[in-house]
């Protein structure tokens, strides 16, 4: 397979699956870039600074006149390159980070499918998607970055488990256009819709939600000490908010709500029961 029916091949399986869309940012060589025109704007600031100065302290009043026709020329058209390639760089910044998972399956589509281990990438092309290049990757379809860490795991799990011992048997591999797959043989990959996990994980959170408040409210029921019980609640409250984090993405001030609550309730359980024992105290 030569180079170009090798990216022609790698072009379909991301116009198939967005998700193998991780791409290079070349953030260093943005920065530079933006470094350079900085500098050499500061020059021509300096500069016009300096004849602007020369301009209003000559006596002849055309000089004086002239002062605005070299900011005309020579200041806005260099700031608005500048400008455009700063907010480039900032959308740039703000792009998601590759999934792993994703850039495992792309580096696997690199390769032959003669098993030789051979690549159809050339030169410095074969270092693109390598593990020292990873912070500068981002994936495009941007989705990993709003998983929470739970979500992430379970992504994780499912290819690089599941799939491994399971999903490759009952699951048929990803079909691409015949056009852009006829280039070469292909090396057949499983594609998991975001849509299936994500709604066994909502299913998961849900009962999880039913269960982790009863369960503990029951766990507590069972303790007759009155400290062992306050010191349930505080194990209680920082299970439920560390399990909050994990499974949603609230922010601060939500976690800390949703805590105060969840304890709160625990607190009046424990005020209104004496316990299953013998031994209780009010």
């Amino acid at each position: 397979m030569n180079e170009m029916n090798g990216y022609n091949v790698l072009a379909g399986y991301i116009g198939t699956d967005q998700s193998l869309a991780v791409f290079r940012r070349f953030l260093i060589l943005n920065a530079r870039n933006l470094l350079c025109m900085q500098a050499e704007i500061i020059n021509l600031e300096h500069g016009l600074r300096w004849t602007i100065k020369k301009d209003r302290e000559a006596k002849d009043s055309l000089r004086n006149l002239f002062e605005y026709e070299i900011r005309a020329l020579k200041g806005p058209h260099k700031s608005q390159d500048d400008d455009e390639a700063l907010l480039q760089f900032a959308r740039l910044c703000q792009l998601a980070p590759a999934n792993k998972a994703d850039l495992s399956i792309l580096r696997e589509l690199t390769e032959k499918n003669d098993g030789s281990g051979d690549i159809w990438l050339r030169g410095r092309e074969f270092e693109t998607w390598e593990d020292e290049h990873f912070d500068d990757l981002t994936s495009l379809a941007g989705c990993y970055a709003n998983k929470d860490a739970f979500s992430k795991f379970i992504d994780n799990m499912v290819r690089s488990v599941y799939h491994k011992h399971i999903g490759h048997k009952y699951h048929d591999p990803l079909s691409v256009v015949e056009t852009w797959g006829s280039a070469g043989k292909r090396k057949p990959i499983i594609n998991y819709p975001d849509s299936r996990i994500t709604r066994t994980i909502d299913t998961f959170s849900t009962i999880l939600a039913s269960i982790l408040p009863t369960v503990a409210a029951f766990g507590i029921y069972l303790i007759n000490d009155q400290v062992t019980r306050m010191a349930a609640i505080v194990g209680c409250t920082l299970l439920f908010s560390t399990t909050l984090t994990l499974i949603a993405r609230p922010k601060r001030a939500e976690v800390f709500a949703a805590s105060a609550a969840f304890a709160a309730v625990l607190v009046v359980f424990v005020g209104n029961s004496n316990g299953c024992g013998s031994g209780s105290t009010s």
